[in-house]
């Protein structure tokens, strides 16, 4: 069924279902779990012999099963599956009853990736079961046809309508990046937001790019005149093998002064909250100047080194909610002290890190001494960092010296990097 036909068929049968509204206040709720659906949830039709089967069913870790809870006692109904054995949890309605509402949701609220397509097929198929008691032949042959063009054997992806249709709410795309957004910390420095999606929902991506746009466009920093933070930039690339489009967002200014306000008024309900919390801690650090900082660069490196990491499965950290509760404690301590960058000047990251760079600078030239255990690398001590990374195989232009310089952390678990020589530093 093509989508303008659906939209017939739709306003014909919908009071079959009644009306969202009879059920439901919580706007906001409903528009974030239809996001979160686009992103993590299942549309199933099973069918044995005669009897036809519909599902909904959202997996997740079962670290995140809080959010099931969530959704099921938001919803009134549905049931939460515990799968200890492999970890894992499952919220799934499978009744007519609660089906129906779930339809009328989606109806109301509706999915904004291709996984609106196979919402719609869904959505069919109950109504195929709801006007006959009895399925006949034709309705089983009907109902076969529409389970063989869902989820992975589907191989038309035509929506009938266009990105310029299709309006993004703040909500529902909270909900989106609950399930496909990452906040990322990049070669230990550099930071990013991402969303991304198969190729097949190019129409939701581009009106994802336009609402991010718009964070920008209707910023009330946008509004004074003596702005000098440039609007916000969305990359796009596509993973070639896996037709994975990502959009991202890799811009100091534009991820503090844009993007965040916009994730501190937004609620989350999943754990994806833990590394907006740690994400935050470190973008904030680099936009203050903490980062610049010896003391403020270590605990930034301890961020990066634990974030999208909050699985009690992950054996590279171990009691996870201890060193997030140490992070946030040392996080909280710098910030009482003076910023080393005005942001209330409005001026963008880069000028703030030369004029600090030129206040800080050094009569000194460079210099790196590069350890390996208690030897020095050959070549030692180097007169520049491109030096540096030249002797252990870097780009010259790499950023690792400057991450790891007087940290005393260690470099690939083996290199530690200093501005004086071991004994010495130990002296002072």
């Amino acid at each position: 069924m093509g989508f303008r036909n659906f939209t017939t068929y739709l306003s014909k049968n919908s009071a079959a279902f009644g009306s969202v509204s009879d059920h439901f206040t919580n706007k906001d709720f409903l528009f974030w779990f239809s996001g979160f659906t686009d992103a993590e949830g299942n549309f199933l039709v099973t069918i044995d012999r005669k009897y036809v089967k519909l599902r909904f069913k959202i997996s997740l870790h079962i670290d995140d099963i809080e959010v099931l809870y969530t959704i099921k006692s938001n919803l009134g109904f549905g049931r939460v599956v515990e799968e200890y054995n492999r970890n894992s949890c499952s919220f799934i309605v499978e009744d007519f009853l609660s089906i129906s509402k779930l339809c009328d949701i989606f109806n109301h609220y509706p999915l904004h990736t291709s996984k609106k397509l196979d919402f719609i097929s869904f959505y069919e198929v109950s109504l195929i079961k709801s006007t006959n008691k009895v399925l006949s032949e034709v309705d089983i042959n009907k109902i076969v046809s529409i389970k063989n063009t869902m989820n992975s054997k589907r191989e038309v992806f035509t929506y009938g309508i266009s990105e310029s249709q299709i309006t993004i709410n703040p909500n529902w795309f909270v909900g989106f990046i609950e399930g496909e957004g990452t906040f990322g910390i990049k070669t230990g420095s550099s930071l990013y937001f991402q969303v991304a999606q198969k190729n097949t929902s190019l129409d939701c991506l581009n009106a994802i790019t336009k609402f991010l746009l718009d964070l920008s466009s209707n910023a009330a920093i946008h509004k004074d005149p003596y702005n000098k933070i440039l609007p916000i930039n969305v990359t796009n690339t596509i993973n070639i093998r896996t037709s994975v489009v990502s959009l991202a967002i890799a811009n100091t200014d534009a991820l503090f002064y844009y993007l965040l306000p916009y994730l501190d008024s937004s609620k989350f309900y999943s754990r994806k909250a833990i590394d907006l919390k740690l994400w935050r801690m470190a973008l904030l650090l680099k936009v203050y100047g903490y980062y610049y900082t010896v003391e403020g660069k270590n605990l930034f490196l301890d961020i990066s080194e634990i974030l999208n990491k909050r699985y009690s499965t992950n054996s590279s950290v171990s009691d996870i909610n201890n060193v997030i509760k140490n992070i946030t404690e040392k996080f909280n301590d710098i910030m009482q002290k003076d910023s080393p960058f005005d942001v209330k000047l409005n001026q963008r990251h880069t000028e703030n890190v030369r004029k600090y760079s030129i206040a800080n600078k050094s009569d000194s030239s460079k210099v790196v001494y590069i350890y390996d255990g208690n030897k020095m690398v050959h070549g030692s001590p180097f007169a520049s960092f491109s030096m540096a990374h030249k002797a252990l195989g870097l780009n010259p232009s790499s950023n690792t010296c400057n991450r790891y310089i007087d940290t005393n952390r260690l470099y690939k678990s083996k290199y530690i990097f200093t501005s004086k020589p071991i004994d010495r530093a130990s002296r002072d």
